[in-house]
Formats: C-alpha cells, structure tokens, sequence
C-alpha cells in the first residue's frame, strides 16, 4: 500500500499501514495493545516486533518524508 505526504509517496507494508492507521486513531497505544490488535500475540507475550517494526517504520519515514517526530514514543505509549 501507498502512504502519501506533501508531494511525497512511500510504499509500506500492510503491518506498517496498520501499525499507522492504529496510532493515528487512538492518543497513545501501548506496546502490548499493538502486540494484540496487530499482530494477535497475548498481552503477556515478550518480543521486540513492535520495537523492531516503529524502528524501521521511522527510518522509512526519516528518508522520504525527512520527518524524525512522525511517531512518538512516550511513557504513555506511542503516538503520532
């Protein structure tokens, strides 16, 4: 799928757009309600993937877009 920004376009997974779509729609999301709703793992599960994905997310982001903010990482959760 295609995510579009100021004249600018990148094409991103689906996780990636979903990850995307979760933290515009909620304040702050937490690291396991991520796990849950976008990956199905239980709330208990011990894994970087939601680490590992906002990283190379962010990355992506910082290349096309030069954006460092795009997604927020706070003690609330993450945001964008």
């Amino acid at each position: 799928r295609k995510f579009s920004r100021h004249h600018n376009s990148l094409i991103l997974t689906e996780k990636e757009i979903d990850l995307i779509e979760l933290l515009y729609l909620n304040n702050y999301t937490k690291k396991k309600d991520i796990l849950s709703s976008i990956w199905k793992y239980s709330d208990d599960a011990d894994t970087h993937t939601v680490e590992t994905h906002i990283y190379r997310l962010r990355k992506k982001i910082k290349e096309t877009f030069n954006d460092d903010n795009f997604i927020k990482s706070e003690k609330k959760g993450y945001t964008i």
